[in-house]
């Protein structure tokens, strides 16, 4: 009777041990409070992937994108549940914008989860701002251009949209293929520094929210 109590006992105790999934677990922190969520979010839904093991989150902190990177290492600090943490942030007029790059590749595997494993920490930025990488789903952008133009510019090809709109992911979602194609040739000729010339890395964290589950 003891040992079938204590193998008893074991089984319990493996059953209450939670589970980690078979993919990463990300933690992605925005700078917009709506725009990027909703968007991130609305990926996360159609991958059906879990709240607890895919967290999409407004900055803390701030908007300044300092203040993302200091904030997504805090929110990581709560748990340590993650081995992915992605901020997502525009250059705009910001003026920590290069320094916040800087910051995230100096925390890139340097982090530690419960699992003691090292944790990637990845910048997805967008020159001159999130609009861009949703205009590139209808237009091929290759030149400059000022925050203000991409959105009055974005407006003609979306209908209706204004930041933090829901359903963009469904509207745009029949053109991710090309933009990402348009988003891959802006970072093969531009560089995300100086910031200075259109680009974007937003296609790269669709893709991997996308797959993750194959991954």
């Amino acid at each position: 009777m003891v040992r079938h109590s204590r193998a008893r006992s074991g089984r319990d105790l493996k059953r209450k041990t939670p589970n980690r999934p078979p993919y990463d677990r990300i933690l992605i922190v925005c700078e917009g409070a709506k725009t990027e969520v909703n968007y991130f979010e609305e990926i996360r839904q159609e991958a059906r992937l879990p709240m607890m093991n895919v967290r999409v989150i407004h900055s803390p902190l701030g908007t300044e994108p300092q203040q993302i990177v200091q904030g997504a290492e805090e929110e990581f600090s709560k748990s340590h549940g993650f081995e992915k943490i992605y901020v997502v942030f525009d250059r705009d007029e910001h003026r920590t914008y290069a320094n916040a790059i800087a910051m995230a590749e100096s925390r890139n595997g340097k982090l530690k989860n419960a699992e003691k494993q090292s944790v990637s920490f990845e910048a997805i930025v967008s020159v001159p701002c999130f609009e861009l990488w949703l205009l590139l789903h209808f237009a091929n952008i290759m030149a400059p251009m000022h925050q203000s133009d991409a959105l009055t510019q974005l407006k003609k090809h979306l209908a209706g949209y204004e930041k933090g709109n829901d359903g963009v992911y469904a509207d745009t979602q029949a053109n991710l293929a090309v933009a990402t194609q348009r988003a891959t040739a802006l970072k093969q000729q531009f560089s995300r520094l100086p910031g200075t010339d259109a680009y974007t890395d937003v296609h790269e964290l669709v893709d991997v929210l996308r797959n993750l589950r194959s991954r």
